[in-house]
């Protein structure tokens, strides 16, 4: 898999300033027993919610490393964390192509990253990572329920297609930039897609070869699946539309099934 190093020092030739000044914080108190450690879900970039696009960043204390998904890549690199003051370096992500918007938010959410240099603590379980006093992002400690998050996307020049299933809701979006149709997530249908993800070897999925190459000349829509568990996250290469790898070919069937009728 091909991977690209992100410089925060061309992120960072924006000034700070550039960051909404309604995030301006209050001087809070400083925080000498931060710690951090597990999955993190963010849920803001400064003022913005960026809930919907399942952006997670994961600390590893013992080696000051952190993993996550950026709302169309993985990313991985170090931190230093002393008291309440946080730097983020080195940060590296895997090399995919998304659709515009995601590729927006994760361009947001890496400049965001590169300007931290504080962290504060709002409650047990959220935290706000600052440039002095200024709100940069908020997160969230994850739940520690291993659930599953299946996400299947679909699109073309002239069409799009979105399904985000977990173990209650049904999500699908037909066009961009709108609000999702939804239903709920029966208890036969997440019974059919957890024995199916169990078939799949989810570390690997990424490596899996599309059987056809329409989607590289407008043939077909391009299709990718992604397979969200237990903080880490799990993503295809792409592959034509209607003809997936035959090791996934079922769940992506399964997903598309469910995701039907929705108007």
């Amino acid at each position: 898999m091909k991977f690209v190093i992100l410089l925060f020092g061309l992120l960072s030739i924006k000034d700070c300033n550039s960051i909404n000044k309604n995030n301006h914080l209050e001087p809070q108190k400083s925080t000498s027993n931060v710690e951090l450690n597990g999955a993190y879900i963010i849920t803001n970039i400064g003022d913005k919610d960026v809930s919907s696009y399942s952006l997670k960043i994961s600390f590893n204390p013992e080696e000051n490393r952190i993993t996550g998904f950026a709302g169309c890549n993985r990313f991985f690199g170090n931190y230093k964390l002393k008291g309440d003051s946080l730097q983020f370096d080195a940060i590296g992500s895997t090399k995919m192509l998304c659709d515009g918007e995601k590729n927006a938010v994760e361009m947001e959410l890496f400049e965001a990253l590169s300007k931290v240099n504080r962290i504060s603590y709002i409650n047990n379980d959220t935290i706000n990572l600052l440039n002095e006093e200024t709100l940069v992002l908020t997160m969230q400690k994850k739940s520690q329920e291993n659930e599953y998050v299946f996400e299947y996307s679909a699109l073309s020049r002239g069409s799009y297609k979105n399904i985000i299933i977990d173990k209650n809701t049904v999500k699908v979006l037909n066009q961009r930039y709108t609000k999702p149709l939804t239903k709920s997530c029966s208890n036969k249908q997440w019974g059919i897609l957890l024995n199916l993800v169990k078939k799949i070897d989810l570390e690997n999925i990424s490596d899996l070869e599309a059987p056809s190459a329409k989607r590289l000349y407008d043939g077909a829509p391009i299709g990718n699946l992604t397979i969200s568990y237990n903080g880490n996250i799990y993503k295809s290469s792409s592959f034509d539309h209607g003809n997936p790898p035959t090791e996934i070919a079922s769940i992506v069937k399964e997903i598309l099934s469910i995701s039907e009728n929705l108007e």
